[in-house]
């Protein structure tokens, strides 16, 4: 690559990082995280990095043992990034604590998605400055912010740019050499590293580069009789390529759970509506719809927000305008790249057809989609709606090429801002409710928060600073529970059961049960402090003569004095 196009990249990457500053201001300063606290899912990723930085190493290197001592997990189910985690973790001595890096992993995502896209845009040979307006309109696709702070608080799935860097490498990087594949190498341990989902489309992306590879390299072979040296050589590979990121995974902790199995259900309810691409429903409090210019409508599936995939006026205008062009003048495939783009095609369409799941849903109207997917597949992918972000991202790069090759420079400079311009409009409500969001956020103090009146009572201060544990006794609203593990973990205490992805509620009341059977015969762990939500517990508890306990509208705390205390 010559140096225009990496200026290029670079600069369309500094544009998007600018814009996503105006997004997440208020969460960027890592030291500030307090606001976590209003957030779910956030904040156990926030907790998952916490307790995982005060940990002793073991092996897996992921795993987790002060966050849900009585349950068996690791970074990967508390979804905390490991790709961040196990570096700062190495030098988690020199970082302040508490440090957070939720909302500067957020601010990174749409960066590496703008980065990604530019490199797609700029192997168009299309101008510059096209390349920078499709790239950022790429980088703050609805359903990128929708996934992150102020939205569904799933930050890793942000994270596009790992499967567009691997639609880059199907498309221009055809070889099959020690370059290309330590490229691979390299995306499939990332990919794993950041999410499941996004690995799986990735390894799918890598399934197709492989085949069309093997297809290639086995005609070579045979054509000059080393066909014993097509298995020594690309079978090894071949083979060992999996069984290294099997072994990453291994290591990152994706084994380490004493979760239920991968999938408790949900697939066809987490799916995606026929019309995902067009429907602006935002399926957040407080904004109705994306879009300024397009009605919206309900889905009748509360579920399918994870198919959530409304692209912008910007991009429709960008689709209608090369289908015109294309239906006036198709364009021819180079041989090329002719494999190459039938595969994405194939894979693209049958992603979207399983992010539909088993039934055909728009609006109110269903049909069913009598398709046998197979029941591991169900289960492990039961968010099946995420699929559908495949097949519009290829839209958007085929519909972008088709105008690179029928427009000269300067008309196509003006096409690309006219429609960033309509995009961005269109977006406008949608972009300024994260950002207030943000600010929200930043605006946040603990000790205006009803819920943790009584916190700082001293008594119990002073008895979470002299002991080891918190345990809590019902735990059956798990998420609910989350901001007495971020109590814990500021006094460097342990917990007995945590909220962790596949964790169940008989595993929940296991994992308890040792802490409710302690309280009801007044027999407390002197080294434990008891976080009692039920009023019942509590009253019989706090009966006893040898416990002391504070009542706050989240739990009661109970503690067995010791002797210092009772003086």
């Amino acid at each position: 690559m010559d140096i225009r196009p990496r200026v290029t990249i670079a600069l369309a990457a500094s544009i998007a990082g600018l814009l996503a500053s105006y997004l997440y201001a208020g969460i960027l300063n890592p030291l500030q995280v307090e606001w976590l606290l209003q957030e779910g899912d956030l904040l156990q990723h926030f907790l998952g990095w916490h307790y995982y930085r005060h940990e002793e190493w073991s092996w897996p290197i992921g795993a987790l043992h002060t966050f849900g001592t009585e349950v068996r997990s690791s970074i990967v189910f508390t979804d905390s990034l490991p790709l961040i985690a196990i570096p700062l973790k190495l030098i988690q001595a020199w970082l302040p604590d508490p440090f957070q890096y939720q909302g500067l992993a957020s601010w990174g995502h749409v960066v590496l998605n703008a980065t990604a896209a530019s490199c797609i845009f700029s192997r168009f040979r299309m101008p510059a400055l096209v390349v920078i307006a499709f790239s950022l309109m790429v980088a703050f696709m609805p359903n990128v912010l929708f996934r992150g702070p102020g939205g569904a608080g799933h930050e890793s799935l942000m994270g596009h740019w790992t499967f567009l860097f691997a639609i880059y490498l199907v498309l221009f990087r055809q070889d099959t050499g020690w370059g290309t594949r330590s490229q691979w190498g390299l995306l499939l341990t990332v990919a794993v590293m950041v999410h499941f989902y996004l690995f799986l489309l990735v390894g799918i992306f890598w399934g197709v580069w492989w085949l069309l590879g093997s297809i290639e390299r086995y005609h070579f072979y045979i054509q000059h009789n080393l066909k014993k040296r097509w298995w020594l050589g690309w079978g090894s590979y071949s083979l060992l390529q999996p069984l290294f990121i099997l072994w990453v995974m291994w290591a990152v902790g994706y084994l380490h759970s004493s979760g239920d199995s991968p999938g408790a259900g949900g697939f066809g309810f987490y799916s995606a509506e026929l019309a995902t691409y067009f429907n602006a429903y935002s399926y957040l409090p407080g904004i109705a719809s994306a879009s300024a210019l397009l009605p919206s409508w309900v889905p009748s599936i509360v579920g399918q927000y994870e198919g959530m995939a409304y692209t912008g006026m910007g991009v429709l205008a960008l689709w209608i305008g090369a289908l015109l062009l294309y239906i006036k003048q198709p364009l021819r495939i180079s041989a090329e790249y002719k494999w190459q783009l039938y595969g994405l095609a194939v894979l693209a369409v049958g992603l979207f057809v399983f992010a539909l799941s088993n039934k055909i849903v728009i609006g109110s109207y269903a049909v069913s989609l009598p398709l046998p997917w197979p029941e591991p597949l169900r289960a492990i992918l039961r968010a099946s709606g995420r699929m559908v972000w495949v097949l519009m991202y290829l839209a958007i790069f085929a519909a972008a090429l088709v105008f690179a090759r029928r427009l000269a420079p300067r008309p196509f400079i003006i096409v690309a801002y006219a429609i960033l311009a309509l995009q961005f409009f269109d977006l406008y409500h949608w972009h300024r409710y994260f950002h207030e969001r943000s600010q929200e956020a930043n605006a946040y103090r603990m000790v205006e928060d009803p819920r943790f009146v009584g916190w700082q009572t001293p008594a119990l201060q002073q008895a979470l600073s002299r002991r080891q544990a918190l345990h809590i006794s019902h735990a059956d609203d798990i998420v609910g529970m989350l901001p007495l593990a971020w109590l814990a973990g500021q006094h460097h205490m342990t917990i007995n059961v945590a909220y962790v992805a596949r964790i169940t509620l008989p595993i929940i009341r296991q994992a308890s049960a040792s802490s409710l059977q302690a309280l009801s015969v007044g027999q407390l762990n002197p080294d434990v402090m008891y976080a009692i939500t039920s009023p019942e517990t509590a009253q019989n508890t706090c009966a006893f003569a040898n416990v002391q306990c504070v009542a706050t509208p989240m739990a009661t705390f109970a503690w067995q004095p010791t002797p210092e205390e009772t003086k």
